[in-house]
C-alpha cells in the first residue's frame, strides 16, 4: 500500500431511505474522514450509480427502504467483493438466512458504533 493509499478517504455507499438518518450518517462520515457515495434512497438510485461507474470500498445498507427491501443491491455488492454493513430495525430472525454472514447494526445506530465497525472491517 502507497503512502497516498493510506491516507486518502476511502469510499463508503450509503443506502437509507430516512433522510434524517442519511444525512446524520453523511455527516458523522465525512467528519471522520470518509467519502460519502450517496446517500441515496433506493436500490434503483444506488443501481444507478454503479451503473455510472461509481465505486465504494464499503457499504452501509438500510434493510427496508420505504417498504423494498435491499437484497438486490445487497446481492450485487457481495458479487463485486463490497464489504457490507446492514441497518435495521428488524431483529435478526427477519433477516434472510442469505445474509446472516453480513454485519449488522441495530437502529438506532450510533454513528461511533458505526465508524468504528467501518475501519474494522476495512482492516481485515
Amino acid at each position: 500500500m502507497t503512502d497516498d493509499e493510506q491516507t486518502s478517504p476511502a469510499t463508503v455507499l450509503i443506502v437509507e431511505d430516512d433522510y434524517l438518518i442519511a444525512s446524520t450518517m453523511s455527516a458523522a462520515l465525512e467528519l471522520a474522514d470518509w467519502r460519502v457515495l450517496g446517500p441515496f434512497p433506493s436500490v434503483a438510485t444506488a443501481q444507478r450509480a454503479l451503473d455510472e461507474g461509481q465505486a465504494a470500498a464499503i457499504a452501509v445498507l438500510d434493510v427496508n427502504l420505504g417498504g423494498e427491501h435491499a437484497f438486490p443491491l445487497i446481492d450485487r455488492l457481495v458479487e463485486s467483493g463490497v464489504p457490507i454493513v446492514l441497518t435495521t430495525g428488524y431483529d435478526e430472525d427477519a433477516i434472510p438466512p442469505a445474509y446472516a454472514n453480513i454485519r449488522r447494526l441495530q437502529k438506532p445506530v450510533r454513528m461511533h458504533a458505526l465508524i468504528a465497525c467501518l475501519k474494522s472491517m476495512l482492516r481485515h
